[in-house]
């Protein structure tokens, strides 16, 4: 049985390091993305993770097929970007530099928070076992995002179930949660823009308050251990309809406490 479920995961900090930063600072990625999302799966359920060079973890193994989608949440979050801080360490025993100490800076994100949905066939014995935890807020070990020092958490209470509600997405929406880039270069934008041209990937038919862009990785290459990457980005204006492709689209719905149903489009790869 497929089941889609969200919850809220906070962490007082995180590093999402990008790997290919070869100078004296760490960079961090600014969204969680879904390679880093299946190792807090992989914590829940307590799957094993990296032990050896050119070998995939178990968690990813097992769990890199569940669609996944992200959503940046909280009070840290202005307009799918979170503050960030940058702290500089100093290693003076010796064993991580002979040439003397080793000085790094390091970017932090702070109060990143994040809602990630999940589609889980619950006849399955680890997306069963995911179902369970997440709703009972039980983990085998400790998530952390990033970084053993920085622990994350959810509240069952944040534990969503939705329904998946039937759509054609003929129509134009907005999507929820950040999105993978398809197109090229668009002609134009928005019906009442008076010819103006906006190049973003994508058809915009009303126009918001913000568009957020990242390149972030999507799944590990099998050849060389390394990560693929996509653009993504993050709206909250409306795309016209045929923009994404429908079948990474899930339209759902809920009740919340106040027993009203709220109705909204995801797209998880």
């Amino acid at each position: 049985m497929k089941q889609l479920i969200s919850f809220d995961l906070f962490a007082d900090m995180g590093f999402l390091k990008k790997p290919d930063i070869n100078e004296n600072i760490y960079l961090t990625y600014n969204m969680m993305h879904k390679p880093c999302v299946l190792g807090i799966l992989g914590a829940i359920t307590g799957l094993e993770g990296f032990r050896k060079n050119n070998e995939l973890p178990e968690y990813y193994i097992k769990l890199n097929h569940i669609p996944i989608g992200i959503k940046p949440i909280g009070k840290g979050c202005e307009n799918g970007n979170f503050s960030k801080n940058v702290t500089t360490y100093t290693n003076t025993i010796g064993f991580a530099n002979s040439d003397g100490n080793l000085i790094v800076s390091e970017q932090t994100l702070i109060n990143p928070a994040y809602r990630i949905f999940l589609l889980l066939d619950t006849e399955q014995k680890y997306e069963k076992m995911l179902y369970e935890r997440i709703h009972n807020q039980e983990a085998e070990f400790i998530p952390y995002l990033g970084k053993n020092d920085y622990s994350a958490w959810w509240c069952k209470e944040s534990v969503i179930d939705y329904q998946i509600v039937d759509d054609n997405f003929d129509n134009d929406y907005k999507v929820e949660t950040v999105f993978i880039k398809q197109k090229a270069v668009i002609d134009s934008v928005s019906d009442d823009a008076d010819g103006d041209i906006f190049s973003m990937d994508f058809d915009i038919s009303q126009f918001g308050s913000f568009v957020y862009f990242e390149k972030l990785p999507t799944e590990y290459c099998t050849k060389l251990y390394q990560y693929k990457y996509a653009d993504f980005a993050l709206t909250d204006s409306k795309l016209k309809a045929g923009s994404l492709p429908k079948e990474s689209l899930y339209h759902i719905k809920e009740t919340n406490r106040d027993n009203v149903e709220i109705e909204i489009i995801v797209q998880l790869n």
